[in-house]
């Protein structure tokens, strides 16, 4: 049985609402979105193809209009916390059944473990942007050299995303010769960008030293032995500077202490820095300004990971440049702005940590309908990664990979029988009840019913 779309109401149509919805909406669900801003409300309209209902969300009228109580699953993401308890209390009210997502930023909402008990909002999956932006961090961070990373950790599947770098073994030549040299069987590319193009690559795509590719990574391998093979170098022991003493940058500084990696934390605001030097006992806490080039130059080398993360995103950009020009092997940047994207990359800079991305990707795992049991995006957003079941009698069941002829724009990326893990090969057989990680361009998500439900 073909699996029916889904009625989504999202309270929120701002970059969170409106990049969620977006994935949303191209897997083919009935969307609705309540937007109080007219302005926004006439984006939306221009930009989309989907239902908006332009008013306050406590308002009944205003639910009536969307059909709140028909929804099937409903998302909070406007940009205040309290808005958003409250809305989801008058939702659960007025749809018990519905799955709900609620969006909060203020720790003191996170923490507090009472009101989450409380009966209306124990059942609700509570997504923090800012708790999602350091999760991806430390995922990206534990894999050297790597600019985004998505993990599907009860399959064990990895994609992660690299650069080619010069002297790499897999450019300058068709990828079905190349993949053979790789030290594993479980390697696959399966998205690459070059300037502003991405796209799925095939056995005949020749890939270039620059381009940005996504492959599959197996558990235990061995990065020293992989990473030279892509043109770049295995750092034994790495340091990690940080720039910036804010929530995301403590919490991130932290973990990294846990791992027992060495962290240099630098800080503006002298006050802070005492406060700093209290919370992180493990990290060497520095005083000054993070534009000062020598005071960079001092911090930074050939062994440096370098993390812009001050809450100024043109700051961290132009900072995040100064390292690579000061010879940082890895800079990352936070940043939310979409102009910054794809420009960054070009200019040095490795990985861009975005707290709106990295919430979206959290949001589409539960966000998630039939046969699909998990999903995220790579890219931000230009990739969408679904881990599916095959359906017994779908287009996926029973044929051969080289028979399927699938569609431009979407590759079966790894799948999963059991515990065994195997990367796609012409003669590999899908069949019922195996897990398919399948890789779609964006704007390809309408392809996905179509492959993993019953013709």
């Amino acid at each position: 049985m073909r699996n029916s779309p889904m009625k989504v109401v999202i309270f929120g149509a701002g970059l969170v609402g409106e990049a969620v919805g977006r994935h949303i909406a191209e897997q083919g669900h009935d969307l609705c979105f309540i937007e109080s801003n007219i302005n926004t409300v006439r984006k939306v309209r221009e930009q989309m193809d989907v239902q908006i209902v332009h008013g306050a969300g406590e308002d009944q009228d205003v639910l009536r209009e969307a059909r709140i109580q028909e929804a099937d699953l409903i998302l909070a993401l406007t940009n205040q916390d309290k808005s958003n308890i409250i809305l989801t209390l008058i939702s659960r009210s007025l749809n018990p059944n519905a799955r709900i997502v609620l969006r909060v930023k203020d720790d003191a909402f996170l923490n507090n473990h009472q009101l989450w008990q409380f009966r209306d909002l124990n059942d609700t999956m509570i997504i923090s942007p800012e708790r999602a932006v350091i999760e991806k961090a430390i995922h990206i961070l534990d894999v050297q050299h790597a600019f985004d990373l998505v993990d599907f950790p009860d399959n064990g599947v990895r994609v992660a995303g690299f650069r080619l770098g010069p002297n790499n073994v897999l450019a300058n030549r068709p990828l079905r010769e190349a993949i053979p040299t790789l030290p594993s069987e479980l390697l696959l590319v399966v998205g690459a960008q070059r300037g502003e193009e991405v796209f799925i690559p095939t056995g005949d795509t020749v890939l270039q030293s620059g381009d940005r590719i996504c492959m599959t990574l197996p558990p235990g391998i061995s990065l020293p032995v992989i990473l030279p093979m892509l043109g770049k170098s295995y750092i034994q022991q790495q340091k990690f500077v940080i720039v910036g003493g804010g929530p995301i940058a403590v919490n991130i500084a932290r973990q990294l202490e846990r791992r027992g990696r060495q962290v240099v934390m630098i800080e503006s605001d002298y006050d802070h820095c005492q406060t700093l030097a209290e919370m992180l006992s493990k990290t060497v806490i520095l005083h000054g300004d993070p534009t000062d080039a020598n005071l960079l130059g001092r911090a930074i080398t050939p062994q440096t990971v370098f993390l812009a993360m001050t809450d100024q995103q043109e700051v961290n950009f132009f900072i995040a440049l100064l390292a690579r020009k000061r010879g940082a092997m890895q800079v990352v940047s936070m940043m939310d702005n979409e102009a910054y994207f794809s420009l960054a990359p070009e200019l040095g800079v490795d990985a861009i940590l975005s707290p709106r991305a990295a919430a979206v990707g959290s949001i589409l795992r539960f966000a998630r309908a039939g046969r699909v049991l998990d999903a995220d995006i790579l890219l931000g957003g230009r990739l969408n990664l679904f881990l599916a079941e095959v359906e017994e009698g779908s287009r996926l069941d029973g044929s051969l990979l080289k028979e399927l002829n699938l569609p431009k724009g979407m590759i079966v990326a790894a799948s999963i029988r059991g515990s065994r893990v195997a990367v796609p090969h012409g003669n590999l057989r899908l069949n019922k009840g195996d897990r398919a990680l399948l890789v779609l361009q964006q704007g390809k998500a309408s392809l996905l019913d179509k492959w993993i439900a019953q013709a």
